[in-house]
């Protein structure tokens, strides 16, 4: 069996550590904020002139846009950061409605906007890199013999790319993503990856760095959740926790005596 500690705090023995990915084990919010920005300059070019500074303020708000200490980013509770492609895609014609756009004609334009070039051709994986201490800790569950996985936001490809690009997919290779049913953050998500890993849920731990995962977890029965708000300028506030951890490297993994 193996435990896991962080400052004072041990959790075990644990079978199974289940993660989040973006924001929990990536480095993603320079990539996300890139998305963002280029989805905002898309839309704006798909309706009058005079309805974008409306539009821009809407969008913004929308996909979790921050200023902290003068240098734009990302609310780490926004719907960039945390939501699903097809509930960020209706969040975007939610906005375009609210310019007067019917529906139909709405939808239309958030599905353009959302199959720009930055959504599908720009090399996620190479731009989203490990957290720092994510790699060392992975190939620690490995050696111990404690199974990882990952139940994400993004879909199954993109989490496989990321382990790939990485090195990282024999540590982890068990993952669900959002285009597969029951997706995060429906309780189920969390159920099946524990189905999927051999485990049952209160014999795990998952780390999150949104209020879902956490909030996921705890709907599922996992045994012991832990908050992450390293991966952030602006750190997520977060309840529901057992505790939080800001850095991977604070973070032990040891074998029962």
């Amino acid at each position: 069996m193996v435990w896991l500690q962080i400052g004072p705090q041990r959790f075990g023995p644990l079978r199974a550590i289940l993660f989040d990915k973006d924001g929990t084990l990536s480095n993603s919010e320079a990539f996300l904020m890139a998305l963002a920005q280029a989805r905002l300059a898309t839309a704006l070019e798909q309706v009058p002139v005079g309805l974008r500074p409306r539009l821009a303020g809407l969008l913004q708000r929308a996909y979790g846009f921050s200023l902290e200490q003068g240098t734009p980013g990302l609310d780490p509770g926004g719907a960039t950061a945390v939501a699903s492609a097809s509930h960020n895609l209706i969040s975007t014609a939610t906005c375009l409605t609210q310019v007067g756009l019917s529906w139909s004609e709405a939808l239309a334009k958030a599905q353009t906007i959302h199959a720009q070039p930055l959504d599908d051709h720009l090399p996620r994986a190479q731009l989203t890199p490990p957290l720092p201490g994510v790699p060392p800790l992975l190939r620690r569950a490995q050696a111990l013999g404690l199974p990882c996985g990952i139940v994400s936001g993004d879909c199954r490809q993109g989490i496989e790319d990321f382990l790939r690009h990485w090195d990282l997919l024999h540590a982890v290779p068990v993952f669900r993503g959002s285009d597969q049913a029951p997706a995060k953050p429906a309780a189920q998500a969390a159920l099946h990856l524990c189905r999927d890993l051999g485990v049952e849920p209160q014999h795990c731990l998952l780390c999150g760095d949104s209020g879902q995962d956490l909030a996921m977890a705890r709907a599922a029965g996992v045994g012991a959740v832990v908050g992450y708000t390293g991966g952030w300028r602006r750190p997520p506030r977060l309840h529901g926790f057992d505790t939080l951890v800001a850095d991977w490297n604070t973070v032990t993994l040891m074998a029962s005596p």
